[in-house]
């Protein structure tokens, strides 16, 4: 495709724009879309976490289905302590006077901290208690089809022209600095020992025993306690990513950067995905690793089925997420028996879950609502909650929180934020956590963080030796 044909009609979009302005409407979207070339999703997000402010990548490699975006037109967020649906209903206002031309939908992309309460500490800076972020430039890819999309806020002031010929510049500059991974473009220096025990063993399991404890004594019936390890690093996170996109391609692929901080990963568990008045969610809890061999694993999975303190725990994160599927459901389905979701290190106890939404309902309110599901935070909620922010001694941020986005209908996607790391410079620091109940033993919940954090740390070793070995 080429010159002008590609971005004909974008100006005009810019200036239709422009003629809706008015004192009572100061600021107008407009959104241009254009099919284009495929590209490398992940190359061109390594490219915009070095060189842009704001860059995000949210993909399903089963699926094919990929977005990487660049920069913000403008963002919708909130504090600690602020109502998530004011996202949605901010976003609502900028809609009706909007100009989209192209046939898509504008998207929004983002996630929000895993304590909507807590204030972030400094690891977590660049990472607001929520943000979601419609993206100046944004690439789509499904399947066959691709497609560029641009957004802006047209005020009175907005030179069309201009606007029009600087995105269409910033564009070319992108993808001439872009190019498909390679090891040279990657190149990784890490110091830590990987071979060495994760830190902190003796100290995070006395706190395992700690909660459990507290179960045994009727203060909640369930906690989930996280912790984090930080290695010293300097990488690019296209590496990670190209790993995790070849190794779990089931899992949502997201990567969000923000300043000169970087939180990515591959997340097996859906929170929640709304389209055509559809509500679906999973119940995911409840693990095991994997074997070495088909009869090995076989038997790890038949047991993670008939372990009881593990059907007893996925079972608290059914029933919880039922009980709120049905406050914004006219109807919901009843649940299969828990299936087996095999990842390549571990597995886990799955549900699907999914209801009929009554009218006048948001995406954001259910969303609100569902997290922290019992699988990340605990029952009964608020005392688990309570008991996490007085014990677990760690600022989560973003991890286990929601990630994913939201159109201009109101339909969207959210993953929760697992397997995950953030990465500073020179530092990248990995998390999980562990689902405690009455049954619980430390030494077991230990192991099973550590093959949780094997999803990054098996990321960062084999791209490290990738690297070492273009030297």
């Amino acid at each position: 495709m080429k010159g002008r044909s590609k971005y004909a009609g974008l100006e005009a979009c810019l200036q239709e724009a422009k003629s809706r302005v008015s004192q009572g409407q100061p600021e107008v979207l407009a959104s241009f879309s254009t099919p284009c070339h495929r590209r490398n999703p992940i190359g061109l997000f390594a490219t915009g976490y070095q060189h842009e402010r704001f860059a995000s990548l949210w993909g399903v490699p089963s699926r094919d289905e990929y977005a990487v975006t660049f920069g913000s037109a403008c963002e919708f967020s909130c504090a600690p302590g602020e109502s998530w649906s004011e996202i949605q209903a901010n976003w609502q206002k900028l809609l009706p006077s909007a100009v989209v031309s192209g046939g898509h939908r504008p998207v929004l992309c983002g996630g929000f901290a895993f304590d909507s309460q807590k204030d972030s500490s400094s690891l977590w800076q660049d990472f607001p208690a929520g943000a979601l972020t419609l993206p100046e430039l944004a690439l789509y890819c499904e399947g066959d089809r691709s497609y560029l999309v641009m957004n802006f806020i047209v005020t009175d002031q907005t030179e069309c022209n201009q606007t029009a010929e600087r995105v269409k510049a910033w564009w070319q500059h992108i993808l001439s600095r872009s190019s498909d991974l390679s090891a040279n473009d990657n190149v990784f220096s890490v110091e830590s020992d990987f071979s060495q025990n994760c830190a902190g063993q003796m100290a995070w399991q006395q706190r395992v025993v700690g909660a459990v404890e507290s179960i045994k004594r009727n203060e909640f019936q369930k906690v989930v306690l996280a912790r984090s390890e930080s290695l010293s690093a300097d990488c690019c996170p296209g590496s990670i990513l190209g790993y995790l996109q070849e190794s779990y391609p089931d899992a949502y692929l997201f990567a969000f950067s923000r300043g000169k901080s970087c939180f990515l990963g591959a997340s097996p568990e859906r929170l929640a995905a709304g389209k055509d008045g559809c509500i679906s969610t999973v119940a995911l809890a409840g693990s095991a690793p994997r074997g070495k061999d088909p009869a090995t694993d076989y038997k790890l999975g038949i047991s993670l089925l008939d372990s009881d303190k593990d059907r007893f725990e996925h079972d608290l994160v059914v029933q919880h997420l039922l009980s709120i599927l049905r406050k914004y459901c006219h109807s919901v389905a009843e649940p299969e028996p828990p299936q087996l979701c095999k990842l390549k290190q571990i597995q886990h106890l799955l549900t699907p879950l999914e209801g009929l939404v009554k009218d006048g309902v948001n995406l954001l309110d259910i969303l609100s609502d569902l997290h922290p599901s019992a699988a990340v935070g605990g029952l009964p909620r608020k005392k688990a909650l309570k008991y996490i922010r007085e014990n677990e001694d760690l600022d989560r941020g973003w991890y286990a929180g929601p990630v994913g986005w939201l159109n201009a209908e109101g339909e969207g996607e959210f993953a929760v934020a697992l397997r995950s790391a953030l990465i500073t410079p020179g530092k990248v620091t990995l998390f999980a956590g562990c689902g405690l109940v009455e049954a619980s033993l430390p030494a077991h919940e230990y192991r099973e963080s550590c093959i949780k954090m094997r999803v990054i740390r098996d990321a960062i070793r084999s791209v490290s030796l990738v690297a070492e070995a273009a030297e």
